[in-house]
């Protein structure tokens, strides 16, 4: 399934115009976040595929609801990054220095601040949910949770800070370096012979490297000292607004896994080790370049406000036929490949894996339409998009069908449902404009 993810990396930042004053990146520089993309997809998707052979299909079940909810934590925390993009591209293109005025907060201690608050959260609320979640390893992995929290927030904050600077090339450096150490201390311990809990633990591990470029690297020092466009308790409230959207989208996104713990019982989570895997390896394709390209796409629809769900148009129509081919691709290959992969381990059905895929470019129109309703700053909408959708998910999820069925529903029914909600709203907010201008 291999597909032109370079193609609408380069088209987003083009949609707004081709004038030099509003060219959101270089042609050079959207290759560099490509290539990271690409780098970063491909880390994940090789770890899933050492860790379904490594494990057995009940320890991988154990193994992908960590993986959920590490990644999760990581989707909520990257609210951090996409309002810091926001926040130092606005002060950018509103003639704003690079220190800001002084009562605007540095972006980077503010993450921080964010991430610490998470983490005392995730330790308080660990007695709800802790024991159904991470099982008998939770006295060791609540500690890795809660310091990956705080480390992944200062990752968050120097990635919104780059993007928002456009200095593409630390981004891209960020996000492939991330995903190679990630990939490095897994394969490490998989040599060792390590069970699940070295996998979680190495997977943790790698949200602290983002501090090795703040020691070498000068452009990383020079974005971690960028400050907000807005006062402090202006910039914590709209980072609020993007971690509620965003914890919406792990929740979808990563955090799946964890949902389908909570809805579905024992015996069925126990069965669904293929299930999980297919749904992570038919997402990985779409969405882990998507999510790379979100700094690159804010900061594009910010530089051109005034074209509004007009900039949606071409990017929204790649990804539903990217889904459509996909899932055909899906259907004829899937299980074959399954079993190339995996050899005697995991039977998914191929209407499952085309369906999943589908979804997966689904997902991505959601991304792609509240990051445009995040970038016009629409905060609530862009909210109330992701929350919706989440709801309308865990809903199908209660349906009274087998955990296939309703998988496949409920990863088609909230993504439609939240992208409806954002296009809506960008243009409400279009004829609001008009109006006013009359």
């Amino acid at each position: 399934m291999n597909l032109p993810w370079k193609k609408p990396a380069v088209q987003l930042p083009e949609v707004g115009g081709n004038t030099a004053g509003n060219r959101t990146i270089s042609t050079k520089s959207a290759s560099g976040v490509g290539v990271a993309s690409v780098i970063a997809a491909g880390a994940g998707f090789v770890i899933l595929v050492i860790a379904g052979n490594h494990l057995q299909p009940g320890e991988y079940a154990q193994f992908s609801v960590f993986w959920g909810a590490l990644f999760g934590i990581f989707g909520i925390l990257s609210g951090i990054q996409s309002e810091t993009t926001r926040a130092v591209r606005s002060a950018g293109s509103s003639g704003g220095t690079r220190g800001g005025p002084k009562l605007h907060p540095p972006v980077l201690t503010s993450g921080i601040l964010v991430g610490t608050i998470l983490a005392v959260l995730i330790l308080a609320s660990s007695w709800l949910w802790a024991p159904s979640v991470l099982g008998s390893n939770a006295p060791w992995l609540l500690p890795a949770l809660a310091v990956a929290a705080v480390a992944y927030s200062g990752h968050s904050a120097l990635a919104g800070a780059s993007a928002g600077a456009q200095e593409w090339s630390l981004y891209s450096r960020l996000m492939s370096a991330e995903a190679l150490f990630r990939l490095a201390t897994v394969g490490s311990v998989v040599l060792l012979g390590v069970g699940p809990l070295g996998l979680e633990f190495a997977c943790a591990l790698a949200a602290a490297l983002w501090l090795a470029f703040l020691l070498v690297s000068p452009t990383a020092r020079r974005a971690a000292a960028a400050r907000a466009d807005v006062p402090r308790p202006v910039y914590m409230k709209q980072t609020g607004h993007a971690m509620l959207s965003s914890s919406a989208t792990a929740a979808l996104i990563v955090g799946f896994p964890v949902i389908l713990s909570f809805t579905s019982s024992t015996r069925e989570l126990a069965a669904a080790g293929g299930l999980l895997l297919a749904i992570q390896l038919t997402r990985a394709p779409i969405m882990v370049p998507l999510q790379a390209f979100q700094g690159v796409a804010i900061a594009a629809f910010v530089n051109q406000r005034e074209r509004g769900v007009r900039a949606l148009y071409k990017p929204t129509a790649l990804f539903v036929s990217v889904g459509v081919a996909g899932g055909i691709a899906a259907w004829l290959l899937g299980p074959w490949l399954m079993e190339l992969l995996f050899p005697g381990k995991y039977e998914v059905p191929a209407w499952l894996l085309a369906a999943l895929t589908f979804d997966a470019a689904l997902m991505a129109i959601l991304t792609l339409t509240g990051t445009a309703t995040l970038a016009v700053g629409i905060h609530r909408a862009y909210s109330m998009g992701w929350v919706t959708g989440t709801g309308v998910s865990v809903l199908c999820l209660l349906l009274p069908l087998p955990l296939p069925v309703r998988t496949a529903l409920a990863l088609a029914a909230g993504p439609a449902v939240g992208a409806a909600i954002h296009v809506a709203s960008i243009v409400r907010r279009g004829n609001t404009a008009v109006a006013a201008s009359v």
